[in-house]
């Protein structure tokens, strides 16, 4: 049995501790490499020992993981589930490992037996893992929640929990859905203990040209602007491979990962790496080549691993001693678990090289160290703080004045003024003079208990209990009503729709490629790549099996704007070709 090291017990013992005593979410801000399996494999056992013989649900992103965590706690227990589709359906015993999607479909028949759940990579809170958790909870009112995730924020959205380890408010976050971050282990603390491998930032002799890089409202660059940037550049790309090469053989390198921007640059990446010594591994690949390149990798076969937005969450190979940056991203995020691949310990290395060929950690990580990035929240507005007294508890906080071109005046409380010295009203409600919504005043009540002042300057009320919440708050704090108008409900329904895969969906393709090849049958077909607004996918045409396509597919110009498709099990299949779009009504 493994022995836990000092930083894993403390943080076990910190979520034990919180969830004796709160049934709102808490945080485990645990680098890479912090063993984050073996720590929620331990969580998992003591829960199940204190609950009395309870449930408790581990929930993971991926099946790989599922795969990893269930491995951890098999070290512990014999007795555990995994719900997975592609591995396994149990829930016989205690602890159960699944994957959100899986366990979506059961969750209904659960009986409140289920006393907490466990999110590994907590940072990813999607829409089906907060469904599943509001089911458990109606089930059982005092259902625990613990959140595990080496980068415990969201790209546009902030800080996800929203009071730190300390018990100050987190300023940077938008609607948080965990209470309180109640231990860190750091890379810097794994790094001096010998726990990590450190990263080494290497400056390059060439760069591209990310300048004119544009950002959606969501944080993301758009695709037009990445396809702009990274690819068609042939003469640079072969330019910066080279330097990549040149880096590897003055180190010997084992293990060079490079991460592109999109499939087609991917291609032109792998065009100037030696062949016989490259791999290549994306979404249109399918699983068993993907399977296939990551094992040569893993077994030192080859040297170079080319990968479009994979091997980051549950990729695991000791022996990466460099890692390659040959694409742009506005995600703190998602630059940290590109960072974890090196990470990992190997006792031929003592650093892993850091080239990054973009502006990233100038963009991300202002103060240069890259374990310690900006985080922004997109409607935290930048600008001139204020001093801001609350009316209720006189806490003073520091807030972001809004623009004020006509220099209006604003009392204390931070509401503007009108020449007459009274307060100014919109829409029946006193206009503030800043960008702040809460009071970040948190009283500590006793251990692991605080409670946040309750005034607001903006909120959003709730016609059912009248109680106070957030503006960008989707559920009433109070009586878990939903808190939207008519608007927001038409939207609710159609993002619902569209991510309900048993039903068509229609999209507008923003991008599409086929391979001719032959199913293991012998069959001709064509494999065909999907990207749309919404998701991308692979889909197979036999001649034998939907002809139509395939005689379609055949022409090269036929090129569709729409594609009509659903997903059966694991497959997903067209219907249909140059529908009208869905579109919200």
């Amino acid at each position: 049995m493994m022995i836990p090291r000092e930083y894993q017990k403390r943080s076990v013992d910190a979520a034990i501790n919180w969830m004796k005593r709160n049934t709102s979410g808490c945080v485990l801000d645990l680098s890479m490499s912090a063993g984050k399996s073996f720590i929620g494999a331990l969580i998992a056992h003591e829960l199940v020992n204190l609950s009395g013989g309870k449930k408790v649900l581990v929930l993971c992103p991926t099946a790989t993981l599922v795969e990893q965590n269930a491995e951890k706690y098999a070290g512990l227990s014999d007795e555990y589930s995994i719900y997975s589709a592609s591995i396994s359906k149990s829930l016989r015993h205690n602890v159960v490992f699944a994957t959100p999607l899986s366990f979506a479909g059961i969750v209904n028949k659960t009986n409140g037996e289920f006393c907490a759940v466990i999110v590994d990579e907590g940072d990813g809170i999607t829409e089906t893992i907060k469904d599943i958790i509001a089911v458990l909870r109606e089930k059982n009112p005092l259902l625990r929640l613990c959140a595990m995730t080496g980068t415990p924020y969201r790209t546009g959205e902030g800080w996800i929990a929203e009071i730190d380890l300390d018990g100050s408010v987190l300023e940077e976050v938008t609607n948080p859905y965990y209470k309180k971050i109640v231990a860190r282990v750091s890379p810097h603390e794994l790094i001096e203990l010998g726990f990590a491998t450190p990263p080494k930032v290497i400056p390059v002799s060439e760069k591209y040209d990310t300048s004119k890089l544009i950002l959606t409202s969501s944080g993301n660059f758009t695709q037009e602007s990445l396809d702009e940037a990274f690819v068609g550049h042939g003469k640079k790309t072969s330019l910066v491979v080279a330097d990549v090469v040149n880096h590897a053989n003055a180190i010997n390198a084992r293990g060079v990962m490079l991460f592109a921007a999109n499939i087609d640059h991917c291609n032109e990446i792998m065009a100037s790496l030696p062949n016989y010594n490259s791999g290549v591994i994306n979404g249109e690949m399918g699983d068993t080549h993907n399977k296939d390149i990551i094992k040569k990798f893993r077994n030192q076969e080859i040297k170079y691993l080319v990968n479009v937005n994979m091997a980051t969450v549950g990729f695991s190979v000791d022996h990466v001693d460099i890692i390659a940056i040959l694409r742009a991203t506005s995600s703190s995020r998602l630059y940290q678990q590109i960072l974890g691949r090196g990470m990992r310990l190997d006792s031929q290395k003592k650093e892993f090289l850091v080239l990054d060929y973009t502006d990233n950690i100038a963009n991300l990580f202002p103060s240069g160290d890259v374990f310690s990035p900006e985080i922004v929240a997109y409607g935290k507005k930048p600008g001139t703080k204020i001093d801001v007294t609350c009316p209720e508890c006189n806490h003073v906080n520091e807030f972001s004045l809004r623009p004020n071109p006509e220099r209006k005046a604003y009392d204390s409380a931070g509401y503007f003024l009108d020449l007459s010295g009274e307060r100014i009203m919109d829409n029946g409600k006193y206009f503030p003079a800043h960008y702040g919504r809460r009071c970040t005043f948190v009283q500590a009540l006793g251990r692991d208990n605080f409670q946040r002042c309750g005034h607001f300057w903006e909120h959003k009320e709730c016609k059912e209990c009248g109680h106070k919440n957030d503006i960008a708050a989707r559920k009433c704090e109070s009586c878990k009503k939903l808190l939207i108008d008519h608007n927001d409900k038409i939207t609710a329904d159609f993002a619902a729709f569209k991510n309900d895969l048993t039903q068509i969906q229609t999209d507008k393709i923003i991008r599409m490629s086929k391979r001719f090849t032959k199913s293991k049958s012998g069959n001709d077909m064509f494999r065909v790549y999907f990207k749309t607004e919404y998701r991308e996918f692979l889909a197979f045409f036999s001649k034998r099996v939907n002809k139509r396509f395939y005689e379609m597919l055949q022409d090269n110009t036929f090129k569709p704007e729409t594609v009509s498709y659903k997903k059966k099990t694991d497959f997903w299949t067209v219907v249909d070709f140059n529908r009208k779009a869905d579109v919200s009504q």
